[in-house]
């Protein structure tokens, strides 16, 4: 009866031991696979700058018709009160 337990622990052992041997060489295979692939791959190649299209023109549009009236109200009132 005794041996039959221990034959029990040292199967299990030694399946678990093949298992997590295995799993740890398809995560490395996996990892190798994925590196090879993004170091030549055509996707992750470098590529040089192009050229850089030039920022737009600043075109000063002024103050809106609004915002002209809110400040010159805001110029009278504080002349008024000097």
């Amino acid at each position: 009866m005794d041996w039959q337990i221990i034959a029990i622990v040292l199967i299990a052992a030694s399946t678990l031991v093949a298992f997590a041997r295995s799993e740890k060489r398809h995560k490395v295979a996996t990892m190798t696979a994925q590196a090879r692939h993004f170091a030549t791959a055509p996707a992750y190649r470098h590529r040089a700058s192009g050229t850089v299209a030039p920022a737009p023109a600043y075109i000063p549009m002024g103050l809106s018709p609004s915002d002209r009236m809110f400040l010159q109200s805001i110029a009278k009132r504080a002349n008024q009160k000097d």
